[in-house]
């Protein structure tokens, strides 16, 4: 009877100590999204798309320190796909924030794709992309371990950081992971050559233009726009940044929506918090693929912006 019961025991015990394990790993370790969602409440939050979703919190907050010495950055910012400016981001955003924080600091990153919506489809929040993603899907965004979005988001397998730990990852170009303050790092392992990276961004162009295609402003998405950063205002100081891109890109989104400048001027304005389009200004940032910056240009833009803020009123 004993042996029958530590036998029971043992097949019991083991899988869920190497289930427990796997997910233990894939919070500390996995490049999705997993420890955003796994994270504590926060007090202040860098919002946008992928091209936020590296701006560095920890120097950020060591400029800003001395004036907003509450504050404590943490990147939420996702995708274009993922988190463009609607009813869904607007709710994960209020579910992250402490609700008592008065005195934050939120960098709302803005560009084009993020207040568009597909050309063929009605400006409804019923039809927007985001709907079957993460952020639109994690009804709880601070809990640990989060195992509705391991279930229901997470798009590999659960064993998949265990996994390459027994098996090593071979020819990788770079490791990628998800700080504790949100921060997306990229650690670059290999590099395409001069020539290469030139087709291959040349490609990267081509998407971005083919993107744009298919999309169209979208009034709806610059109310929800609008309503996060008057959400934002109760807990802190706001203020809307269009990030640093290259000449080509930034020739491409303007030739697209032209008029995107005035549309969000009309927003700060009307919600009296100021915007900066960092492509006015003159700079020497280099970027992965046009649009990302590389992690080195990016802790430099990261200083600026703390510096920046520090001139705000």
């Amino acid at each position: 009877m004993k042996k029958s019961l530590y036998r029971l025991l043992l097949f019991c015990v083991l899988p869920l100590f190497f289930i427990g394990y796997a997910v233990y790993l894939t919070g500390k370790n996995t490049d999705d999204f997993y420890k955003r969602f796994s994270s504590p409440q926060q007090n202040s939050l860098i919002l946008g798309s992928s091209r936020a979703a590296s701006m560095n919190p920890e120097i950020i907050d060591r400029v800003i320190r001395q004036k907003y010495p509450e504050a404590q950055l943490y990147d939420y910012a996702f995708t274009w796909a993922h988190s463009p400016y609607g009813p869904k981001y607007l709710e994960s955003i209020e579910k992250k924030l402490k609700p008592d924080m008065k005195a934050g600091v939120f960098i709302v990153t803005v560009e084009p794709t993020a207040v568009m919506v597909a050309k063929k489809s009605p400006d409804n929040p019923e039809y927007y992309i985001e709907n079957d993603k993460s952020v639109a899907k994690t009804s709880q965004v601070a809990i640990n371990p989060n195992f509705e979005y391991l279930l229901e988001s997470f798009d590999f397998s659960i064993t998949k950081e265990l996994n390459k730990k027994i098996i090593p990852e071979k020819n990788k170009m770079a490791e990628v992971s998800v700080l504790d303050n949100g921060q997306l790092y990229g650690k670059m392992l290999k590099r395409f050559s001069p020539e290469v990276r030139k087709t291959v961004n040349k490609g990267k162009m081509a998407e971005l233009k083919n993107r744009f295609n298919g999309l169209k402003i979208s009034p709806t998405r610059l109310k929800y726009l609008a309503r996060t950063i008057d959400f934002l205002k109760k807990h802190g100081k706001v203020v809307i940044v269009r990030m640093p891109i290259s000449k080509t890109a930034y020739a491409i989104e303007n030739t697209v929506v032209p008029d995107f400048d005035k549309m969000i001027n009309d927003i700060s304005r009307a919600q009296k918090v100021q915007y900066i389009n960092y492509n006015m200004i003159p700079n020497q940032y280099k970027w992965i693929d046009e649009v990302h910056l590389e992690p080195i240009s990016m802790d430099q833009f990261s200083g600026q912006i703390g510096k920046d803020l520090l001139k705000l009123k």
